[in-house]
């Protein structure tokens, strides 16, 4: 009955009121419906293709929107078209950005990219400039608004009480779409596709697509997880099924070299000379293979996680991003695994310490210390990144200073995009292949790139070889490059189209891998998904493992060492019940109540309070005032960017070295008598202190 006089009351409302509040209330929510998809599917004709294939979820997004507009219809008719304009502007930058992440990445925008914030923007200006996008937006509406207000409306017979039905509809509209009570996907009979938000996208159209991604930012609790079913699982889990040597300790180093991958696996496209001359020497003569990364052409993190952890992103949502989301204590990770085991563990990396959340994530995995941009001394750039042969000496020098064997996870950023589209006179790499120009010139550019890259892993085993401690290095790709928009250099080589067909899904994910050591000659051709390299390597040093690499030794053990998207999983070893087991443990360590480590409480992972950033405390050990305005700081582990202190008070500063600081006092500083109270401090590029030495007291005569 209510609503029946809802519509009764808009009906004989609207009748009174004319044709142009009838069409304002409903032309304005299609209008901003075909903003929204157009900016997102780059044209109109997609749109109506849409429409046409997927009526209802058009209809659904419809009745979406005219909730969200006329829920304003309340307020006075310019007031509410002048806030439906500016709600129409903001859903179009939304899509432009969408549209923008889908050309880039070949992924929509998810919810989890906005709890990404600082890193989502920061990938995104590297490419494109959002803020103007944005800037360009805002001017077009607040200049468009009066005008159209002004010139077009007439002035209306404001009486509230009239209106009131319209807004009473939306918000009945709007209720049905509260994911919190109702599913859309069972009100609506809509289907999530979780195994490629692209198609997600398509079908669903660009809200109900992140709407229905909300409900996976809680991760709900699974259906079959219990204690009794995780003991089982734990107990037939076979410990450490090789013989573990504690005598033997090899410094550890793994490299995940940004956007690595072996152009030359392009069969329709030959090149002048080889870009990658040392692995492919390392590829003949050492253990090699395939990694099946979890992620393409960004997303780094999901790599690296499922490497020190040994858990699989293929269990989370599609696109979430593992250390933002889900890192929030402790885990036994490689780092944690292996300073049981006498190991110093040190993460190092050539950006920025807060990208990702790593600064906080190391510290839950158990690194010692975390050596990020800000701490490498006036480093050598390739580009817009830090050299990755910066990264290999920084590799050796760590070694060379502990009398520990040596556990380093170095990722790189030498080779992260975007790649020019213009041709580089000055390459000395040069292709051949049936490619548009632009296609060309970006394969050359991203090749002459990966030329360096090679360098510096050369820098890095010979540097080895003469340390003379055994050693072992495990280099792999993150994932495959961004090769152009929307993968056009691979597709023009005919080296995949989608990741539709199983075979294409192996070349999007699969990066090459070499892992070479002194001690052994062991040599093997690998196939693994990310999540079995760590259990792999740690065979092969003969170290005791975690929870989890103990399982998935086991699962090596009978013959699986891949988990991949779930539309290809059955075309893989692995069974049903593995999987199951494997997402039943992972849930119990990552989310649930850790019932494995009831069995096992030697395995419970313990927070570390000796974490640090940087290579070490930086301490002040003496200070000089030379005259009544200069202060020489002596210490240690100083760097050009740390800021001096005194009183509280921020004084010029010039870097001598890392024992060596000179501080010039101001005017308002140069009488003083008494104590001096000397600090220095280094902040990120977010202006947070990443590193703080002790107040040194200078006492001034």
């Amino acid at each position: 009955m209510f609503l029946q006089r809802v519509l009764f009351n808009l009906k004989k409302y609207i009748l009174s009121h004319g044709r142009l509040d009838l069409s304002l209330i409903i032309c304005l929510p299609l209008f901003m419906l075909f903003a929204i998809e157009t900016f997102s599917r780059g044209d109109l004709l997609s749109t109506f293709s849409w429409l046409v294939n997927h009526p209802k979820q058009f209809l659904i997004t419809y009745l979406l929107l005219f909730g969200i507009i006329n829920f304003f219809y309340i307020l006075q008719r310019k007031a509410y078209i002048a806030f439906g304009f500016l709600l129409i502007s903001f859903f179009s930058i939304v899509s432009i950005i969408n549209r923008q992440k889908l050309i880039l990445r070949g992924e929509p925008l998810l919810p989890w990219d906005i709890i990404l914030g600082k890193e989502a923007l920061a990938i995104f200006e590297k490419v494109y400039d959002i803020k103007q996008i944005i800037l360009v937006f805002i001017i077009s509406a607040v200049l468009l608004i009066p005008f159209i207000l002004k010139k077009y409306i007439p002035e209306e017979n404001y009486i509230w009480r009239r209106k009131l039905a319209v807004p009473i509809l939306s918000l009945v509209v709007l209720l049905s779409f509260n994911t919190k009570a109702i599913s859309l996907e069972k009100t609506f009979s809509l289907q999530m596709i979780n195994w490629s938000q692209k198609i997600n996208y398509e079908e669903n159209g660009l809200l109900l697509g992140f709407l229905l991604n909300t409900n996976n930012l809680m991760v709900d609790k699974m259906d079959e997880y219990e204690e009794e079913i995780i003991d089982l699982v734990v107990n037939k889990t076979t410990p450490a099924a090789y013989a573990v040597d504690a005598g033997f300790q090899p410094n550890i180093i793994f490299v995940m070299s940004e956007a690595f991958w072996d152009p030359t696996l392009m069969k329709e496209v030959s090149f002048n000379k080889d870009p990658l001359p040392n692995f492919h020497l390392l590829q003949k003569e050492q253990t090699s293979g395939l990694l099946l990364s979890p992620v393409f052409g960004g997303g780094t993190v999901n790599t690296e996680f499922e490497v020190l952890t040994g858990f699989s992103t293929q269990f989370l949502p599609q696109g979430v991003v593992s250390y933002v989301k889900y890192v929030h204590k402790p885990l036994e990770a490689l780092p944690a695994v292996l300073k049981k085991q006498g190991y110093e563990a040190t993460a190092i990396h050539t950006y920025d310490n807060w990208f990702y959340n790593r600064n906080n994530v190391y510290q839950k995995l158990d690194f010692d210390k975390f050596i990020s941009r800000e701490f490498f001394d006036k480093p050598e750039y390739y580009g817009q990144y830090i050299r990755d042969t910066e990264l290999s000496g920084r590799i050796l020098e760590e070694i060379k200073k502990t009398d520990k064997p040596d556990f380093i996870f170095a990722v790189s950023m030498q080779a992260h995009g975007p790649y020019s589209a213009e041709e580089n006179q000055d390459s000395l790499i040069k292709i051949n292949g049936d490619l548009k120009p632009e296609s060309k010139a970006i394969l050359e550019n991203y090749s002459q790139i990966l030329s360096d890259v090679d360098q510096s892993l050369k820098l890095l085993i010979e540097g080895l070889e003469q340390l003379n401690e055994p050693s072992i290095v495990i280099f792999f790709g993150d994932h495959l490059p961004l090769l152009g928009n929307s993968f056009n250099v691979y597709k023009e080589a005919n080296f995949f189209q989608d990741e539709i067909s199983y075979q294409d899904y192996l070349n999007m994910y699969s990066v090459p891998f070499i892992i070479w050591d002194n001690f052994s000659c062991r040599k093997e051709e690998l196939r693994l998904s990310a999540n079995f390299l760590g259990p792999y390597v740690l065979e092969r040093v003969q170290k005791r493992g975690s929870l989890m690499t103990d399982f998935l030794q086991t699962l090596m053990h009978n013959g699986s060492s891949v988990v991949i998207s779930e539309q290809h999983i059955p075309q893989e070893e692995i069974s049903g019940k593995e999987i199951s087991e494997y997402q039943l443990l992972q849930y119990d360590l990552l989310f649930g109540n850790e019932y494995a480590y009831g069995l096992k409480p030697d395995h419970r992972p313990q927070s570390n309070s000796r974490y640090v950033l940087g290579d070490a405390q930086t301490l002040i050990g003496n200070a000089l005032l030379t005259d009544e305005s200069v202060i020489e700081i002596q210490g240690e582990n100083f760097l050009p960017g740390y800021e001096v202190y005194v009183n509280g008070q921020a004084v010029p500063a010039s870097f001598d070295n890392q024992t060596e600081l000179t501080a010039f006092l101001p005017g308002s500083l140069k009488d003083v008598s008494g104590t001096l109270d000397i600090l220095v401090k280094l902040r990120d590029s977010k202006g947070k202190v990443i590193s703080e030495s002790n107040i040194f007291k200078l006492e001034v005569l």
